[in-house]
């Protein structure tokens, strides 16, 4: 395959990673656990139907059990749980219709829709065609290695700045970034230490960590606030979140942070469940 840097990488990006079929399984899986609930219930519910008749002062109940009855018998007040019990299971049971459906809807797209096919297209071509034609989807390995291999100046350090240096032979600027770093490393995540970034200000910033989730291709930029329990750090932190935020960086959405004092360090599984939910 040629070097895909030297695509026009609209043509790339026209077509993104597929998300429908996890999506439909992912409401598939929802769904049959709610319909097992609801027939659960349906099962324990009481014989018959509700059947509801306004008047002047309010509403009266009755309890239909024969199909052919159309009045029903009328349930007196002390006796309303069962009218709730009933609506309860006329409700449940037209629910119930509307998940069959559509879990059959899910089950034929589930059957008959393959996202696969537009890459075996490519995947099928021998060398020679592969040379001449720009694919409308390239692979999570050519994309990260496309992405990866972005260059780009980063800050640099100062000679009286400590060393410390990631299992990827990366140096960081403290030991909570070693942990940060160490940890997109170990769960395969792209990641650039630095990297510039230009906010809707005009200013050049560097976030700590610039990740990539290689399923979604979506960027996230990582800050790691380390001296929160300075009080003019945190005001310059505040500052900086509310500049990402009017640059598009919103957090939990497409811009990640955590924080430290000296009291409360960086805290390892927290790291691993803010990589999990966004980035694998």
């Amino acid at each position: 395959m040629r070097d895909i840097q030297n695509y026009n990488m609209e043509h790339v990006d026209t077509l993104a990673p597929d998300t429908i079929k996890e999506s439909v399984m992912c409401r598939h899986s929802q769904l049959s656990l709610l319909l097992a609930d609801i027939q659960g219930r349906i099962s324990n519910a009481p014989e018959g139907s509700l059947r509801t008749a306004r008047k002047a002062h309010g509403c009266q109940y009755y309890h239909k059990v024969e199909v052919n009855d159309t009045k029903g018998t009328y349930i007196k007040k002390h006796n309303y749980n069962l009218a709730i019990e009933l609506a309860q299971k006329d409700y449940d049971l037209r629910i119930e219709q509307c998940l069959l459906k559509e879990l059959n809807f899910l089950e034929v797209i589930l059957k008959k829709y393959n996202p696969s096919e537009i890459q075996h297209i490519y995947d099928s071509l021998n060398s020679f065609r592969k040379e001449m034609v720009t694919p409308v989807f390239v692979s999570d390995e050519d994309f990260t290695a496309n992405w990866k291999a972005s260059e780009y100046t980063s800050l640099g350090f100062t000679p009286d700045c400590a060393e410390y240096y990631t299992d990827n032979g990366e140096r960081v600027r403290s030991k909570s970034e070693i942990i940060i770093a160490n940890k997109l490393y170990r769960y395969n995540i792209p990641y650039r230490y630095e990297y510039p970034l230009q906010l809707q200000s005009g200013i050049i910033t560097h976030p700590d960590f610039t990740c990539l989730n290689v399923k979604t291709r979506q960027e996230y930029i990582w800050e790691h606030f380390g001296i929160m329990d300075n009080a003019e750090y945190a005001c310059n932190a505040i500052k900086k979140i509310s500049d990402y935020a009017n640059s598009g960086y919103i957090l939990g959405r497409n811009f990640i942070a955590t924080f430290e004092t000296a009291n409360t360090p960086i805290n390892a599984n927290c790291i691993d469940s803010l990589i999990k939910s966004h980035l694998c």
